[in-house]
């Protein structure tokens, strides 16, 4: 993205280089991705300049169809995520597929006007489950689909009825800026913000067909070229990463140098563990690799730029390891080794334009030893509410702290706007935010939000800033509180339901158990899916909802699967299936 002007800093000191009341002779560097100089991008947004080139340094900021070498094509410009096509002796192959059909259309048609004909696809491979919406436009007359065994699973726990999947989506959208405006100060500044359409566009997902096993190398051959299926566990478990042995060519999936890879989403997501990252690329590195196209970023060409870039990501992602645990062998609790742990310059700076250094760290150590460090305050602490009520009151009321929140905001440099963000998160808590708290929640917060270069930072900041104000909002609706969104995108629906396979829809009813209702209450069934001859054992116990496929000493019910679904919707009441079932209607909670 073009980059207009420059905006002065909000101060010339954004952030001390030192940890306050601690002496250190090793530079500092927490923070590190707050301390950048702001500048204006094309389309109005203000941010740090390391962000405003994301497009440029992952070569995605115009739509383009380039040949990297013969018969080996990266279509990049549509998202961040490449497609990558391979044209064999026998067909066509397409190396994921894309955010939705609409685009994968367009950037179908624009591989055949580069190459001057139209294409036959003789196999579609999907990298991993984020990119595979387009597989629909890409598919012709027996193209086969590859893909991991897990896939489709992962995939359908993002999309599907997950009780999870509205909270995803939620988190993604605050994160990825999908309702922040498209033009002026809030706008996102690079392909890592994503419109509204990356969730409303049409899925043209299909499962593989033919899966690989997990963890196991296996080989293809495909239109005619030998592939080598290489496990690469990386942001996601059912990620592979391909090697062409004629072309000398590796596809991966976030193995690259452009930008450090983003080891702790702020969304939310399965750990990611560097060292399962590390060894998927020491298995790529062991391969004789001249091309390197990664499904993110530019293309990596000649064979010691190909070793530079999953160098830089394997040594980055052990170094966040192994230092991670040097802290705690020294002691230190997750956030004093976020502002301990140190990189060399050239493999941070300018390099966190996704997350943060500080978040992964924190990411490692809770993995390894959970959310306790060593204040044993933190063992039993405080209701939330109570601690920021009693917080306040210290502090000499909510009109004193409102005071200090507006005087730090005003002083304009980094650490003043983190104390005034924390004194409104305070008034938040309690429930005292007053429409000026507010707002100087959302100048704190919008501050914070131009100043760092990880677009996951930016997408929570800018966020906070729209919802505080008023100004966010989805389609027709102004969103007030986040769970609104949630609700929505979790919504239940006939539609979702029939779509969902029954395994799940059974499995749905556990969390709709509310325990305080169901209390002492115990009851016991099995069901018989006359449709599907499937047999569930139900169980109401403990306060849970234990489902088996092994019968219990209850009734046997028989239904369809249209009906159980219209019992998790509430058009019939699971009493109407048998009088003896209306103490689960007593328990559930829609």
């Amino acid at each position: 993205m073009k980059i207009t002007k420059a905006v002065k800093p909000i101060s010339a000191s954004l952030i001390s280089l030192a940890i306050a009341g601690a002496v250190s002779a090793a530079p500092n560097q927490y923070g590190m991705s707050l301390q950048q100089e702001l500048v204006t991008t094309e389309n109005g947004a203000i941010t740090a300049r390391p962000q405003a080139a994301v497009n440029t340094a992952w070569n995605v900021a115009e739509k383009q169809v380039n040949q990297i070498s013969e018969g080996v094509y990266r279509i990049a410009g549509w998202g961040i995520g490449n497609i990558i096509a391979l044209e064999g002796p026998k067909g066509w192959i397409i190396i994921d597929t894309g955010d939705n059909i609409q685009l994968a259309s367009e950037q179908r048609a624009a591989l055949e006007r580069k190459v001057g004909q139209s294409i036959k696809v003789a196999g579609i491979l999907y990298t991993h489950s984020h990119y595979a919406h387009g597989a629909e436009a890409w598919r012709d007359e027996n193209t086969q689909i590859f893909g991991h065994e897990e896939l489709t699973a992962n995939l359908r726990a993002d999309e599907g009825i997950s009780i999870l999947s509205g909270n995803f989506k939620t988190r993604a959208a605050i994160q990825f800026g999908m309702l922040h405006p498209l033009k002026g100060k809030d706008a996102f500044p690079s392909m890592l913000g994503f419109s509204p359409k990356k969730l409303s566009g049409e899925s043209g997902f299909i499962p593989p067909d033919i899966t690989f096993k997990d963890r196991v190398i296996e080989t293809y051959s495909i239109a005619g070229l030998e592939v080598e299926v290489l496990p690469s566990q990386t942001d996601v478990l059912d990620s592979v990463a391909f090697y062409f042995p004629q072309h000398k060519l590796l596809v991966s999936n976030a193995m690259n140098d452009d930008s450090l890879f983003n080891l702790y989403t702020l969304r939310g997501d399965i750990y990611r563990d560097p060292m399962r990252l590390v060894n998927a690329a020491d298995l790529a590195l062991s391969r004789d690799i001249e091309l390197h196209i990664d499904i993110h970023g530019a293309a990596n060409i000649g064979k010691d730029k190909a070793r530079q870039a999953l160098e830089y990501f394997r040594d980055s992602m052990q170094l966040i390891h192994d230092q991670t645990y040097r802290g705690i062998a020294m002691g230190k609790d997750a956030q004093e080794i976020a502002e301990w742990i140190y990189m060399p310059k050239r493999l941070r700076a300018n390099q966190e334009t996704y997350g943060q250094v500080e978040s992964y760290a924190k990411q490692v150590y809770n993995a390894r030893i959970g959310w306790m460090g060593w204040d044993v305050y933190d063992i039993n602490p405080l209701p939330k509410q109570l601690q920021a009520q009693k917080t306040v009151e210290a502090m000499g009321g909510v009109d004193a702290v409102i005071a200090m929140a507006q005087q730090a905001q005003a002083k304009g440099d980094i650490n003043s706007t983190q104390w005034s963000l924390f004194l409104t998160t305070q008034l938040q808590n309690m429930g005292a935010l007053t429409e000026l708290a507010k707002q100087t929640r959302a100048d704190s917060a919008r501050s914070l939000g131009q100043h760092t270069s990880s677009a996951n930072a930016r997408g929570f900041y800018i966020s906070e800033a729209l919802l505080q104000e008023g100004s966010l909002s989805f389609g027709k609706h102004t969103i007030t509180d986040y769970q609104q969104l949630s609700d929505s995108f979790a919504a239940l629906d006939a539609q979702k339901l029939a779509s969902s396979p029954l395994d799940d829809n059974v499995h749905y009813l556990r969390y709709m158990l509310d325990t305080r209702l169901a209390e002492d209450k115990a009851l016991q069934f099995n069901l018989h899916f006359v449709d599907e001859d499937a047999h569930y054992a139900i169980a109401l116990r403990n306060g849970v909802i234990a489902i088996t496929q092994q019968a219990n000493k209850g009734k046997t019910f028989e239904l369809t699967k249209q009906k159980w679904d219209q019992m998790l919707l509430g058009e019939l009441a699971f009493s109407q299936l048998d009088k003896e079932l209306k103490l689960v209607d007593q328990v559930v909670s829609r």
